[in-house]
């Protein structure tokens, strides 16, 4: 997925305060008066080199923080649970000068029990990445920042919001039901109000992510994976989403396929 930012640099120059922050660190890009911090793969510096005098903006960020999805389980497996999803939606988190390494999560891999996703974290604000889907007969998705899909005849999915937070990172992920070549999986829980429904012999799908717009566009981060099933057994997933979820948006993966990867996003006003 692309965000189309670009990095940006500040010059040496500047006699005095600044009006907002001024920091460096990932994909860098303007919005108006403020300044978006794009932060994907691997673990990255957020490095604040100034405050700003403004008595409202001065220290204060918005944030965003996605863990990485679950993978999905094999053979009539849930769908793996979506990253935790975590955001103030304001101007309320007081940073200091300082270097903030900033880890994110990967995505978990599809298997017989898939794993979970891995951590996204940016200050004291963790995001837990989500479970991995139960897979083959009997097996129980895992809990996580939105817990997976269990597989054939495995009652209730795997937890949500796990550990807890508030307000919720995610939601429980959705049963399995049915036989051997006419039941599916579960779908992976999403960072949306509500669980995903358990599975039948139709299309099992996921819980719904959150659209968000802190980059200045919308997009939908933290749904959660299809179940997975068809009628001859083992078959591809049919639940929607199917297949690994995108980058960067700690979707929970379908078969086949791994969770997405987290990301962080780091919103100030700068002028």
């Amino acid at each position: 997925m692309s965000f189309g930012y670009r990095v940006l640099g500040f010059g040496a120059g500047g006699a005095g305060p600044s009006f907002g922050i001024q920091a460096s660190g990932g994909a860098m890009s303007e919005d108006g008066d403020y300044m978006v911090h794009l932060i994907t793969a691997g673990a990255q510096d957020f490095i604040v080199t100034a405050l700003g005098i403004d008595p409202t903006f001065g220290d204060k960020v918005e944030y965003l923080v996605c863990a990485g999805g679950g993978g999905c389980g094999l053979g009539h497996g849930g769908g793996g649970g979506a990253g935790g999803y975590r955001t103030n939606g304001a101007y309320d988190h007081a940073v200091t000068v300082q270097t903030y390494t900033v880890p994110i999560g990967s995505g978990g891999t599809q298997a017989q029990i898939g794993t979970n996703g891995g951590t996204s974290t940016f200050d004291t604000i963790a995001s837990a990445g989500g479970g991995g889907g139960g897979g083959g007969i009997g097996n129980a998705g895992t809990a996580g920042g939105s817990g997976a899909g269990s597989c054939l005849f495995a009652v209730g999915g795997g937890a949500g919001n796990t550990p807890s937070t508030s307000p919720s990172q995610g939601n429980n992920g959705g049963s399995g039901m049915g036989p051997p070549g006419v039941g599916m999986g579960g779908g992976g829980g999403g960072s949306g109000t509500s669980a995903p429904p358990a599975g039948t012999n139709g299309p099992s799908n996921a819980g719904a992510g959150t659209s968000n717009s802190i980059g200045g566009t919308a997009i939908t981060y933290t749904t959660g994976g299809g179940g997975q099933g068809t009628p001859s057994y083992g078959g591809q997933g049919i639940g929607i989403p199917s297949g690994p979820g995108p980058a960067n948006t700690g979707q929970g993966s379908g078969e086949p396929g791994s969770g997405g990867t987290g990301v962080v996003l780091i919103k100030y006003k700068f002028q």
